[in-house]
């Protein structure tokens, strides 16, 4: 571990097309990377700091990430301890991506057989339509047009728009499985009117419809349709304050912290009975190879950041007719 060399790099990749949902519109992403090099093998990891969802900035993360570097150099192996050094988000998650990558090169061995998880396989995974303007919506909607699964973001401040937009897509692909993510753009009342249509219209999966304000109003709410946790779920100490009020979760490395966290995260939420969903913040391939991993244990999956992308890490992971290929291992793990 003496030749052990740790290097943090930002980036800022720009969106193919205007990212828009309830809760903001971006251009761009920013990633933070983490390279271990021990000799001959390298590792890697990366934290996607976006920050309108995260308070803790992406200057910031790169702070933390530095902060821990002479430690890391210094050779400390203990990987809680390590871990312990950061707060829970980005930073964590692209440490503890990096520290497994590593690992997995020196022994020769993928991640999956270290984690003692099942080798992946191909995902079937959701294609995200923007809250965008009509033009783009309908590009958005015929580009996905070889995807089974399709994400619809919703939240529009008027509701009759998410309405159109429903019925658009719904008309578009009538083949597709279709979920709505609403980001917590509704209120309790706009959820109750829009559920029938919801119904109607063959919704599988509703994520965040609503905020913390109206939260409590799903315990006991009458509903067919599972509503997941995205926004109002982070960790591990989330479980017990969302069971009761949503039917699941969706677990996102960099709000929990990397995979480590997540695969505990899942464990115990099926324990509890919670479905899981496995989701992405905006990040290159590098960000959903170790989403990947997590996901194999996913109902619902997340991860097409990557795809979203004007430049994105090599080799890429490939999607094909909506469907996810496992990660080259001159990628991650």
């Amino acid at each position: 571990m003496d030749s052990l060399r740790f290097a943090v790099l930002r980036q800022e990749i720009a969106f193919s097309l205007p990212y828009t949902y309830a809760r903001g519109h971006d251009l761009t992403c920013t990633v933070v990377r983490v390279e271990l090099r021990d000799g001959e093998h390298v590792g890697r990891g990366e934290g996607a700091p976006f920050e309108s969802f995260f308070e803790v900035s992406a200057e910031e993360t790169v702070a933390e990430l530095e902060a821990v570097g002479p430690l890391v150099e210094s050779g400390a192996s203990d990987r809680g301890e390590l871990l312990s050094r950061l707060g829970r988000g980005a930073a964590r998650n692209a440490l503890d991506a990096a520290l497994w990558d590593l690992a997995a090169k020196k022994a020769d061995a993928p991640v999956w057989r270290l984690l003692g998880i099942p080798a992946p396989q191909p995902l079937q995974i959701m294609t995200t339509i923007s809250l965008a303007d009509p033009a783009q919506l309908d590009q958005e909607i015929a580009e996905s047009r070889s995807a089974h699964v399709l994400k619809l973001k919703l939240g529009s401040p008027d509701a009759d728009d998410d309405v159109h937009r429903l019925e658009k897509l719904r008309a578009a692909r009538p083949d597709a499985r279709v979920v709505v993510d609403v980001n917590g753009g509704w209120d309790l009342d706009t959820l109750r009117t829009m559920l029938p249509l919801l119904v109607k219209h063959r919704v599988r999966m509703i994520e965040q419809p609503v905020g913390d304000a109206d939260e409590p109003g799903l315990r006991g709410l009458r509903r067919t349709i599972p509503v997941v946790a995205d926004e109002s779920f982070e960790t591990e100490d989330d479980l017990e304050r969302v069971r009761g009020l949503y039917d699941g979760v969706n677990v996102k490395l960099d709000k929990c912290g990397g995979l480590t966290a997540a695969l505990r995260i899942i464990g115990r939420a099926r324990q509890e009975g919670l479905r899981i969903m496995v989701g992405c913040l905006p990040g290159s391939s590098l960000s959903a190879a170790v989403g990947f991993h997590a996901a194999q244990l996913a109902e619902f999956v997340d991860l097409d950041g990557h795809l979203r992308l004007v430049d994105d890490i090599e080799p890429r992971m490939r999607a094909k007719d909506g469907w996810l290929q496992p990660p080259a291992r001159e990628l991650w793990g």
